[in-house]
């Protein structure tokens, strides 16, 4: 397998984090994707299924919207697979896309409705590179047109649920509704719009994605410690597996490599794991 890395313009880095290029040689790959945040993605080669825990089953789609995942998903891809993506920030919702997160959370759709340019000539362009670095450039000119200025308001809200996210414990959801001089109902509609859901999900996902990233590759007996923001081990457990796929036993010694790649402490964001 082949995983490499590029970084977006500068102008794009708050709607983008990163972009990311995948070159998988085999011609079945089933397997688990964990919860996560939104990725646009170019299917180059390969195509598949999505499966949900909602019951939606969605084929891929040559240029598709992943949003922000509140669990984790399995995936059927008949290969070889080469694809290329972008790593979606919340303000991508809105700043960017025409559409929300909520209206691609926890699918894999078509992504031609939330873009106002044709992105079929970006495919094409795409599909005769081999180079990272090549297709970021060309995914560079196609966003900076699009990008436009939130509203001062939502800029506010996500800049505040950033940093309350970014707490280790994070706090309850009242203490972020506090700072926000909004009502907790406008907080959550803002959150999902953004984000792809309500900051009580958020917390729970967040939470357990950093235990995830804290026992990944690891040997051995799970620390003690990592317990203490739950009731106790059975219910980080449960938690864990149900936002990775995997219990903290099978992240040991059981987990694929784009997850080890995307969850490993080294480059895992503990402070910042949406982005």
């Amino acid at each position: 397998m082949k995983l490499t890395f590029a970084s977006p313009a500068p102008a794009l880095l708050k709607h983008v984090s990163l972009y990311y290029y995948v070159d998988f040689n085999y011609s079945q790959i089933e397997d688990i994707e964990r919860a996560d945040v939104g990725y646009l993605r170019f299917m180059l080669a390969g195509q598949g299924v999505y499966h949900f825990a909602s019951g939606h089953n969605d084929r891929s789609s040559d240029v598709m919207l992943l949003g922000p995942s509140s669990r984790a998903a399995d995936y059927s891809l008949t290969g070889p697979l080469r694809c290329f993506g972008a790593v979606l920030l919340p303000r991508f919702w809105g700043g960017i896309a025409q559409r929300p997160a909520s209206d691609f959370a926890d699918r894999a759709l078509d992504a031609t409705p939330a873009f106002s340019s044709n992105l079929r000539p970006l495919f094409s362009m795409l599909t005769a590179m081999d180079s990272v670095e090549a297709m970021a450039q060309a995914m560079d000119a196609y966003l900076l047109p699009m990008v436009k200025p939130l509203r001062p308001e939502d800029e506010l809200v996500i800049a505040e649920i950033s940093k309350w996210l970014a707490q280790n414990p994070i706090p309850a959801p009242a203490v972020l509704y506090s700072v926000c001089n909004l009502s907790s109902r406008q907080v959550m509609r803002l959150s999902n719009h953004y984000f792809g859901a309500p900051p009580k999900l958020l917390a729970r996902k967040f939470r357990a994605l950093r235990s995830a990233s804290l026992i990944i590759g690891t040997k051995g007996r799970i620390a003690e410690g990592l317990t203490d923001e739950y009731s106790d081990q059975s219910h980080m457990t449960r938690e864990i597996k149900h936002f990775t796929g995997l219990t903290p036993r099978q992240l040991q010694i059981n987990s694929n490599p784009l997850m080890q790649a995307t969850l490993h402490p080294r480059t895992f964001r503990t402070e910042a794991p949406w982005t």
